[in-house]
């Protein structure tokens, strides 16, 4: 298994909301089979949780010349504390 740490730019997100974010194999979103994600927290704060929630893939339209569909991964972030958090995310894979 493959961990990737820090991925993404720093993203706030608010209390109670709901973040969708969708990232990609290169080259050309290709499929690594399962990717699980989940958020990278970038603050000294307690009782503050995030959670992924709905993972999951779709196949992207692409270029008629580039052939298959690129491969995105998705997953919403959830913040179930009281206060405002900053994260990026943190991504496993078994490629």
């Amino acid at each position: 298994m493959a961990l990737w740490r820090n991925i993404g730019g720093l993203s706030t997100i608010a209390p109670g909301a709901t973040v969708k974010w969708e990232f990609f194999y290169p080259p050309n979103g290709r499929d690594v089979g399962t990717v699980v994600a989940r958020p990278n927290l970038l603050q000294a704060q307690i009782n503050v949780e995030l959670v992924s929630i709905e993972q999951g893939v779709v196949g992207r339209q692409t270029r008629v010349e580039e052939g298959v569909p690129e491969i995105h991964y998705t997953v919403r972030i959830h913040n179930r504390g009281a206060l405002p958090f900053s994260y990026n995310l943190n991504i496993g894979d078994w490629q």
